[in-house]
């Protein structure tokens, strides 16, 4: 293990702390920065299907509104000509 080195060297030369702490820190973050590298590529890809659905919703919602706009234009042409009657 790590301490079976790193306790008897610093006991014997305590300046040589810093070393072993600063890689030991050194350490810890780097895998700590992948995990959360993973974490975030995830939801980001999660994120952007969610938006891909999220347009392909908002696209059939137009479509529906688009739908009953037109039937509205045709009770208010009430003589068939396609323009708006006052």
């Amino acid at each position: 293990s790590w301490g079976t080195i790193a306790v008897p060297v610093i006991q014997e030369y305590p300046e040589t702390a810093f070393v072993f702490i600063g890689s030991l820190m050194t350490l810890v973050f780097g895998v700590l920065n992948l995990i959360v590298a993973v974490i975030v590529d995830t939801f980001a890809e999660n994120r952007s299907k969610d938006v891909g659905s999220r347009a392909q919703e908002m696209e059939v919602q137009e479509l529906e509104e688009k739908s009953i706009l037109k039937k509205i234009f045709h009770k208010i042409d009430e003589d068939g000509s396609g323009a708006l009657s006052f």
